[in-house]
């Protein structure tokens, strides 16, 4: 996982931020305090007009519907007023709902841009909260904690709940009079069953539009259902993935502030985890073929996760031990990873994200663990040999592993032989220092498999 630190101060979290002027940042903080303060009395506001206004109109086309059937007797068909009648609540609904998200964007960046700021002025709550709760602006350490959508049990969805309660007692009491005027085209036996469903789905549907109006910036609609999947089949996920994704990238900003190339450490991502990667959205159903075969002993064993499974892996699933379930998780969750990031993006933050070692996450630790410093253009040999060594937690020598791939590699003309020279010496420097374990056979094995 990436680390969590909050020692480094908020340069480490705001790196493009820049102020010569303390004065300047003060009053700036003073005015999002303002800001943040008048989106939220708007939004108590709204909330008391929207209770009002909502038992009114609710009210009003109850009671007036007997009266405006009678008056537009024989001039229009009865069902079609139950759906003009229909047609405002609905309409009235959904506008409501629109406009209480827009304010809640508006409260939530309000906020967010107040924590930064605080941030910025040496302000900090620290990392545990014992007295100011860390998802609220008041003891938030960091901007992400403050989610546009915080619970259904939240002051957000208040209006929600107004408005919800009043409009699907509205869509009952139509529901009853559709089915009073029409009594010869349905069986009065399932009266009960369609009223109780056409409430039932009007509220789904207030629900479903009110919070896809709040999602941030990475959520989709798929992601809430997939973590539902996994709070009920029991796999943990990480909290904030907002937050872990905004980590994600600072860490690919830190490989281009020391002009990491990562040219060749991609080329060869690519071929050794996941040559389909262009290809596909995620998933690669002919890894997961060639891992049911290795499962069933008729090949060898070889991985069925993609890059971008590995990633998913990496950053969001806690719980490592149930790997059926967590398989599941994985599968679900890479088309929407690929779905919302460019591929060549998800590339760059795998690099900077992911287990290259024990202990070691992303390519600028491993190059410091393996060569004691960052290297700005890795070659050939070094580019393979890193990703190689991607999650090989026992950091052992997989000889026959590493001699098949390094050869298929200079046979795909992405390595020569003086580059498969110096990976042997790669490796060899490597199992001296102890940072790989090997006998001296494999070693050697290695040595003769490579240089021919």
């Amino acid at each position: 996982m990436i680390e969590e630190d909050y020692k480094h101060g908020w340069k480490q979290h705001f790196p493009t931020y820049h102020f010569d002027d303390r004065d300047i940042a003060l009053e700036e903080y003073k005015v999002a305090t303002k800001n943040l303060e008048s989106e939220e009395r708007v939004f108590l506001n709204a909330s008391n007009f929207t209770l009002v206004s909502s038992a009114a109109l609710g009210s009003l086309l109850v009671g007036t519907s007997n009266q405006l059937m009678k008056i537009f007797d024989e001039i229009i068909n009865p069902n079609i007023i139950t759906l003009i009648l229909s047609s405002i609540i609905i309409s009235f609904s959904f506008i409501s709902l629109k406009y209480f998200s827009d304010r809640q964007k508006a409260i939530a960046f309000s906020a967010r841009k107040t924590v930064i700021l605080r941030r910025m002025l040496g302000l900090s709550y620290g990392k545990i909260q014992l007295l100011l709760p860390n998802w609220r602006v008041e003891g938030a350490d960091q901007p992400l904690a403050i989610k546009l959508f915080p619970g259904w049990f939240t002051y957000v969805a208040y209006p929600f709940w107004i408005i919800s309660i009043i409009s699907t007692s509205v869509m009952l009491f139509l529901a009853a009079v559709f089915l009073k005027q029409n009594q010869g085209i349905i069986n009065s036996h399932y009266n009960l069953i369609i009223i109780f469903s056409t409430g039932l789905f009007w509220t789904f549907l207030s629900a479903w539009t009110y919070r896809f109006s709040l999602l941030d910036t990475h959520e989709r609609s798929r992601l809430l259902f997939y973590k539902l999947i996994a709070k009920t089949i029991n796999i943990k996920l990480m909290d904030n993935f907002e937050y872990i994704i905004y980590r994600a990238k600072l860490a690919c900003y830190e490989n281009e502030r020391l002009n990491i190339s990562t040219k060749n450490l991609k080329r060869f991502l690519v071929f050794i985890e996941d040559k389909e990667f262009y290809s596909h959205s995620g998933i690669s159903y002919k890894a997961i073929f060639r891992g049911l075969l290795g499962i069933l002993k008729i090949k060898p064993r070889s991985g069925g996760s993609t890059i971008i499974q590995q990633l998913v892996r990496t950053l969001f699933i806690k719980d490592f031990q149930k790997r059926k379930r967590r398989k599941l998780i994985e599968l679900s969750l890479a088309p929407w990873m690929s779905d919302i990031l460019p591929k060549e993006n998800i590339l760059d933050i795998y690099l900077a994200s992911v287990r290259f070692e024990k202990g070691c996450f992303g390519v600028l630790e491993a190059m410091k663990y393996y060569w004691g410093n960052p290297i700005s253009e890795p070659n050939n040999a070094q580019a393979f040999f890193l990703i190689e060594r991607v999650s090989n937690i026992k950091s052992k020598l997989l000889v026959n592993k590493i001699i098949e791939t390094a050869r298929s590699a200079k046979s795909s003309n992405l390595m020569t032989e003086s580059d498969l020279h110096e990976l042997a010496v790669l490796y060899s420097d490597a199992v001296n220092s102890g940072k790989i374990f090997s006998t001296s056979d494999e070693l050697s094995n290695l040595n003769c498999g490579l240089i021919k």
